[in-house]
């Protein structure tokens, strides 16, 4: 059985999940209906190192240089994402990318993780 999926999303929705991580975006003044192309174009350069330090600072919570599954958890419960919401799920996710096995993540394993997804 095929199941269907809705592949596009209002404007409205994106701001409001970007409003959630206190990320600014200009204001076009229209409504329009993202699709999955428009959508994955906001992502298709390869981000600065200065844009992946400022994605790191909105785990960050505490400022220490770490994001620690409490800190994924507060992100990824403010985007809406359900297995997010679950702090031994968060844990789960910190030790896929926690190369020193601190049970934190990093700049430079956020950075090599970030570097994964765009290659």
């Amino acid at each position: 059985m095929e199941t269907s999926i809705n592949e596009n999303f209002q404007n409205t929705e994106l701001n409001m999940v970007m409003d959630r991580l206190n990320i600014v975006r200009a204001e076009d003044g229209e409504d329009s209906i993202f699709g999955v192309d428009e959508f994955s174009a906001l992502f298709d350069e390869e981000p600065s190192l200065q844009e992946v330090k400022e994605t790191f600072d909105v785990f960050d919570e505490k400022k220490d240089g770490f994001i620690d599954a409490n800190e994924l958890q507060r992100v990824l419960c403010r985007l809406g994402l359900k297995e997010g919401c679950e702090l031994e799920e968060c844990r789960r996710m910190i030790r896929a990318f926690d190369e020193n096995g601190d049970g934190l993540i990093d700049f430079i394993e956020f950075v090599k993780f970030m570097e994964k997804c765009f290659c």
